[in-house]
């Protein structure tokens, strides 16, 4: 033991300060709550490294027991860590097939950067002050040592006790098959359907939720939940009932039993619960993962929520919504709570449930469901032209009078939004509609009406034009605005004719002013100056503007003019984004989002092809196939064939939708350059197959609103209900150009 005088004052005042520093800010960021155990323990530790480090600096001699005190704080405060991150990782390991070995991964990984944190500083610690004995030696060593080994044996039985709840408890011991049997033999058999009165069938959905006769958790047999339509004051409405009887057999008689009596209308919806669980008093580690996304309702006692009804309240996306990471960051119990009008309070007294669902249809075929979708779709042309239709159709249904579409719409509830508007996003759903113009009847009047929005926020100098909105109210046109516009403007010429030339000139122009001399892109032009304004590569314009100008070469010829040095102008960009744009060692493991640049080289076969550009292309591609889920990768298998960093999150439609875009071009780079594509094709077939599975179409949109139209489009994710355009945009194009290499696509 060293002497208070002996004791370091410089080395441990400097340390202790940093892990003050540390660990305070966590005490009061981290945890999503207001005071929990994480606070009290991070707090107090913090307190007593800036008390330690004070100490130091003053050259008291009580900074060795300020220290001491501290370094077991700090081994108790791991002990925590070691229970919330470990235990917590355990729990999600039982909870999610697949899922829970990335999450374990992470808690693992946490636990040993904060045991590599707090562990040395703690140890040297209790090693300078005395060790683990101070008095009579002997007994405390063996004191010392009981403890230790006691206390690592209540930590494993604690964890094994929170991993074990994630089991939950088994209502319906029968294999799938055979409950699939049980309801198909006791409604399979049922009349016919009268259709609702109504010229359109009303929606399914109900955000009410419904009452049993007894906690579902603490019932002794089969809970089956009902959903159908009935007649209630002259109007068909949805109604959700909780039937409980002994076994399965006696819960689906019971639903035909109420189907009959209750004169339903239209279709049924049957939530059969296969199992339940007392949801832990999770923190902030555990709590936003508690339940799993679009698979588990939720009960607080009788009152319930089904899987689809928090799916469509976007109950899963409550605790943070990290839009530029497009990470969904899970439940919380207030929102939960909220949801099914329960007092506040934290998750303990929730209990979560899994059900196995059934489409009643109204001709009473039984149809299995999952995520409230049927399954796999079959990858053939009549699957393609109709997936393709339906999108396209839900485009031109989503535009407005004055030529814009509609950002977002909830397909429940029918709430629509225009807020976060932007050209890019006009422009690519004008582009999307056009190279899918043969699918739909209205391209034409809708390609047309989007063409003469965007051509009033051109704002012109001399010859040339940028696009800026809101229009007058800026002085300078980002260079997504103008070059994806143009590309619109070009890609739409064979809808509607060669009225807008004047336009897609002004801007054309625009673009070679803003090309640097090292052939990469201004991210801005200045209609006051018509002078370029400098900065950094904006991200995904710039291989939009590259896509734009060899679009426009190729038009040239067809009443469009030349303007000189174009082919420089291009051979240049190529150069640069094929080269120095990239070369760094980054460039052999990861690539940021160029899916522009393989669209503008797929578009360049015919008249400007450059080797390193398309070797650019068919490189990133191959790098981002790495990140689409396979037959094997362990995840859920409603998201094989998707693209996702990893099994956490539900991975978003249309990051996947983009990547078959770009997938589509590499494989037509790699037949023109006589190399072989069956990789490719067959990570297209696995992203395509996950796409057609999760577009709403009219046999899986039985909850969705009848008062816009919703068939067509695609929702973020499995956890989050909202179609955006560009969701739709990216995955119509994708669909089309995917299924065209397939040869699904004429």
């Amino acid at each position: 033991m060293q002497t208070p005088r002996t004791l370091p004052r410089g080395s441990l005042a400097a340390l202790s300060l940093v892990h003050a520093l540390v660990l305070a800010p966590a005490a009061y960021l981290l945890p999503w709550p207001a005071f929990t155990v994480f606070t009290l323990l991070a707090g107090g530790t913090a307190l007593g490294h800036l008390t330690t480090a004070a100490l130091a600096i003053l050259g008291s001699p009580w900074r060795g027991l300020a220290w001491r005190i501290t370094s077991f704080l700090s081994l108790g405060f791991l002990g925590y860590l070691t229970y919330a991150s470990l235990g917590s990782g355990l729990y999600v390991n039982m909870l999610y097939e697949g899922v829970g070995t990335a999450i374990l991964a992470a808690a693992i990984a946490a636990w040993c950067v904060g045991a590599l944190f707090l562990l040395p500083l703690s140890l040297w610690g209790i090693s300078a002050t005395g060790g683990f004995t101070v008095r009579r030696p002997r007994a405390m060593s063996k004191l010392g040592v009981t403890s230790i080994v006691i206390g690592i044996v209540l930590l494993a039985v604690a964890m094994a006790t929170d991993a074990s709840a994630a089991r939950g408890r088994l209502h319906v011991h029968d294999p799938g098959e055979a409950i699939d049997a049980t309801i198909r033999s006791a409604l399979g058999d049922l009349p016919a359907s009268p259709a609702p009165p109504e010229k359109a069938s009303p929606s399914l959905f109900t955000r009410f939720p419904v009452s049993c006769p007894e906690a579902v958790h603490q019932h002794v047999g089969v809970t089956l939940f009902l959903t159908f339509l009935v007649r209630s004051g002259g109007t068909t409405v949805p109604q959700l009932v909780c039937l409980q009887r002994g076994d399965l057999a006696q819960a689906a008689l019971a639903a035909r039993e109420t189907l009959a009596n209750e004169q339903a209308f239209g279709a049924a919806v049957v939530d059969v619960v296969l199992s339940s669980r007392a949801l832990p008093d999770a923190g902030p580690l555990l709590g936003p993962v508690v339940m799993r996304p679009g698979i588990e309702g939720i009960c607080d006692r009788e009152r319930c929520l089904m899987p689809w009804q928090l799916f469509a309240l976007d109950a899963f996306t409550e605790a943070g919504n990290v839009s530029a990471l497009q990470a969904e960051l899970g439940v919380t119990s207030a929102a939960l709570r909220k949801h099914l009008g329960s007092a506040a309070g934290s998750f303990d007294g929730l209990d979560a449930f899994v059900s196995r669902s059934y489409l009643l249809q109204e001709d009473r075929a039984v149809v299995p469901l999952r995520h409230l979708r049927a399954g796999p779709r079959p990858l053939d042309a009549p699957t393609f032209d109709g997936a393709i239709r339906d999108a396209a159709s839900f485009v031109v249904s989503s535009q407005v009078k004055d030529g814009r579409f509609r950002y977002t719409v909830q397909p429940f509830t029918a709430e629509v939004s225009f807020d976060n508007f932007s050209v890019p996003r006009q422009a690519g759903t004008t582009l999307a509609l056009c190279d899918a113009a043969a699918f739909a009847a209205k391209a034409k009047d809708s390609a047309r009406a989007s063409l003469g929005f965007l051509r009033g926020l051109v704002q012109n100098h001399g010859q040339r034009g940028g696009v800026v909105f809101p229009k007058g109210r800026r002085t300078r046109a980002p260079l997504g605005n103008t070059a994806l516009s143009l590309i619109a403007f070009l890609s739409c010429r064979h809808v509607v004719g060669n009225e807008y030339d004047e336009t897609i000139e002004r801007l054309a122009r625009t673009l070679l002013v803003m090309q640097r001399e090292d052939g990469g892109f201004t991210p801005a032009w200045d209609p006051a100056t018509g002078e370029a304004i400098a900065g950094r590569d904006p991200l995904y314009a710039a291989g939009q503007a590259v896509f734009a100008l060899v679009l426009w070469e190729g038009s040239v010829g067809d009443g469009l003019a030349r303007e000189g040095g174009l082919g420089a102008a291009i051979d240049k960009a190529m150069a640069y984004y094929a080269g120095p744009y990239w070369d760094i060692p980054l460039r052999d493991f990861f690539y940021l989002e160029e899916n522009w640049h393989c669209l503008a080289a797929r578009a360049a076969l015919g008249h400007h092809r450059r080797d390193a550009y398309e070797r650019f292309c068919i490189d990133y591609m191959t790098m981002k196939s790495r990140f689409i889920q396979s037959p094997d990768s362990g995840v859920d298998p409603d998201h094989v064939g998707s693209y996702a960093f990893g099994h956490v999150f539900p991975p978003h439609h249309a990051a996947t939708a983009g990547f078959s875009e770009g997938l589509a071009a590499a494989i037509a780079l790699k037949r023109a350059r006589g190399e072989s594509s069956v990789a490719m094709e067959r990570t297209m077939r696995w992203a395509l197959a996950y796409l057609l599975r999760h577009q709403w179409r009219d046999d899986n949109c039985f909850m969705c609103t009848r008062k816009l139209r919703i068939t067509g489009g695609f929702s973020e994710n499995a956890a989050s209900p909202i179609v955006r355009i560009d969701f739709v945009q990216h995955a119509m194009s994708g669909i089309l150009h995917g299924g065209r290499t397939l040869g699904m696509v004429p």
